[in-house]
């Protein structure tokens, strides 16, 4: 007896569609009869969200599935739309310099350092708060935005010629330059910075920042929404005047804050907002035994009780630890290497430096718990990701095969899907896609009690890789799955220097920041800037929720994406070019609304363009 797909029961239909690839194929499903309608309005596009998607993701599962699968095009189409962003100059703050002035006497700018998130504030997608905090030299930078039907009806309020706090779709900023007068640029940098996380912060109307800096002050400082002067030092941490390099604030309620201080110690605190005096350390951690010139370089999270170190140079280049507040250990729980395991033990290695950590998002897979993969970058310029439940070094590596060498200094991992590097050198930004056969391969070899020895996956990300992991690809999906190395310098500000190129194209991305694996945007700090990247197709006419409001379309393609992204003509140029192996060619980005002067890539959204002629070869 035959059955028919409406005739299946829930459990069954919730099966089906857990296995569909395309957000088109489950609307075409709700046009087959009413029963299937009711049952992906219900119950499918949340099944499609939580099968592909490393939670949290808010429960708006129909516009998330829009968002978030627009998303995703947009970073395989390569849709960037970036620009220098600060403060204006009538932000709420005590008189300060502007970032990306320098004070007399130095020779560089600020290097800034970056931290965002948002949380979901109403009843639908587009309502969210997104916080961004940044350390200009010595002066605490925070801008926090409204966006979704709230902010769209204070903007229909606010009358004309007073709407400078709202941007062109319409979100609302608040702006703080936080300045104290005993301070020096240089000599009290900061350098880290940390948000607590709207679960965390101790009043719903404030923002808490934890921030670190170069002569040893380590502070969580608040400044209430509504009354942007009146920011106040909740709490300051004994540091012993040590130079705060990096600090992790993990996920517990209350929270607690690893800092690495000077070049030996990481100090464990409790973040209790009340105390009085200064927070001493729960305990220490020290590295006594490392001969100079190694010393700590970062350290983070991976989950609440699980803090991994990097430092270098070093054989054994990163540590992992287990933190409990009542028990500081004292030893690692693991060391790893760069080297491969081959017959049960590690090949001797050479002494290198890990710069970057970053856990990957969960995913569904039982036998994984949060914290076990990471990736690491560092001296030698390739990325690896680890797995705690290996006894290999690393599982797979990613290199660009035509800059394969520049150090990495950030990383942001994207979802389980791709992730950013920033790098050393020339402002580069740096996207790898993670091919599922590595996720599988993980999952197959842990979930079958097999050892990973030599099954390390060296992950190349050329077109032959390409080719052998979808096969069944043409030549435009394969582009799209292709990664990519962008250098984060507006051209147009670079051919009006003359000859002389701004610093901030030989400027390492000192450091990455993402609100959310939700959200459409990224920051990257370069000397001196901090570039908001909007991950988005400006020609898109249904673009993501949070940017339904803003103008009206007049029917006028150019001129309704000029006024929508870019009416104020301050949006970036850049270049980049493709992980293709042993070749280079050069894609130029046109400028929103106007005419590309070469010829359309492949794969690619329609700004980006090449001027014809020969491959450059290595």
């Amino acid at each position: 007896m035959s059955m028919s797909l409406e005739s299946l029961p829930p459990e069954l239909l919730g099966n089906v569609v857990s296995y569909i690839d395309e957000v088109k194929i489950l609307l075409r499903l709700t046009l087959t009869c009413k029963k299937l309608h009711d049952f992906i309005e219900r119950d499918g596009y949340r099944i499609f969200v939580q099968t592909r998607y490393p939670p949290p993701i808010p429960p708006f599962w129909k516009d998330a599935t829009h968002a978030l699968t627009k998303l995703s095009r947009a970073w395989e189409q390569k849709s960037l739309i970036p620009r220098y962003i600060k403060p204006p100059q009538d932000a709420d703050k005590p008189p300060a310099r502007q970032p990306g002035s320098r004070t007399r006497g130095q020779t560089m700018g600020y290097q800034p350092v970056i931290d965002s998130y948002e949380a979901w504030i109403g009843l639908d997608w587009s309502s969210r708060r997104e916080t961004l905090a940044w350390g200009a030299g010595s002066d605490l930078v925070l801008r926090v935005k409204w966006m979704g039907p709230e902010a769209e009806s204070r903007w229909r309020r606010t009358p004309p010629g007073q709407s400078d706090c709202f941007d062109q779709h319409h979100h609302e900023s608040t702006w703080w330059q936080i300045s104290e007068p005993d301070l020096v640029s240089g000599r009290d940098d900061i350098t880290t910075i940390n948000l607590l996380r709207n679960e965390q912060r101790p009043s719903s109307d404030a923002e808490y920042t934890v921030v670190g800096r170069a002569s040893g002050g380590l502070d969580l400082v608040s400044t209430k929404h509504k009354d942007p002067w009146s920011w106040k030092r909740e709490i300051r941490f004994e540091t012993d005047g040590q130079t705060v390099r990096a600090v992790s604030v993990n996920k517990a309620i209350p929270p607690l804050l690893a800092a690495c201080l000077g070049d030996r110690i990481i100090a464990i605190y409790h973040i209790v907002i009340g105390g009085q005096g200064p927070v001493q350390c729960l305990g220490k951690i020290q590295f006594d035994s490392l001969k100079s010139p190694c010393r700590l370089w970062s350290t983070v999270f991976l989950r609440h009780d699980r803090l991994a170190v990097s430092l270098g140079p070093h054989v054994e280049p990163i540590r992992v630890f287990e933190i409990q507040p009542d028990s500081i250990p004292s030893k690692d729980i693991r060391r790893f290497s760069f080297t491969e395991l081959r017959h049960g033990h590690h090949a001797p290695g050479k002494p290198t430096t890990a710069y970057a950590l970053a856990p990957l998002p969960r995913s569904s897979c039982p036998s994984e718990s949060e914290g076990d993969l990471f990736l690491s970058g560092g001296y030698d310029g390739t990325i690896r990701l680890h797995d705690l439940r290996s006894p290999a070094s690393y599982v797979a590596t990613f290199q660009d095969p035509i800059d394969s060498n520049a150090a990495i200094y950030s990383l942001l991992p994207l979802g389980r899907d791709r992730f950013l590097a920033g790098t050393a050198q020339f402002a580069t930004l740096k996207l790898f896609n993670m091919p599922l056969a590595v996720d599988k391969l993980c999952r197959q070899n842990i979930s079958s009690g097999s050892v990973f020895e030599g099954s390390r996956v060296q992950v190349l990300t050329s077109s032959q890789d390409n080719d052998a992991f979808y096969p069944e690809q043409n030549n435009e999906a394969r582009a799209r799955s292709r990664g990519w190395t962008c250098f984060l310098a507006d051209r147009e500000k670079s051919s009006r220097g003359g000859s002389r190129r701004p610093r901030e194209w030989a400027s390492p991305v000192y450091s990455l920041a993402c609100p959310s694996l939700c959200s459409p945007t990224i920051f990257a700090g370069i000397e001196d800037h901090v570039i908001q990247v909007d991950v988005a197709d400006a020609y898109d006419r249904f673009p993501d929720p949070i940017y339904k409001y803003g103008p009206e379309s007049t029917g006028q393609r150019d001129s309704d994406a000029t006024r929508k992204w870019d009416p104020d003509r301050n949006v970036m140029r850049v270049n980049l070019y493709e992980h293709v192996h042993r070749s280079m060619e050069i894609l130029h980005q046109a400028r929103i609304g106007e005419r590309m002067p070469g010829d359309a890539m492949p794969g690619c959204d329609e700004r980006w363009y090449t001027l014809g002629g020969k491959r450059i070869s290595r």
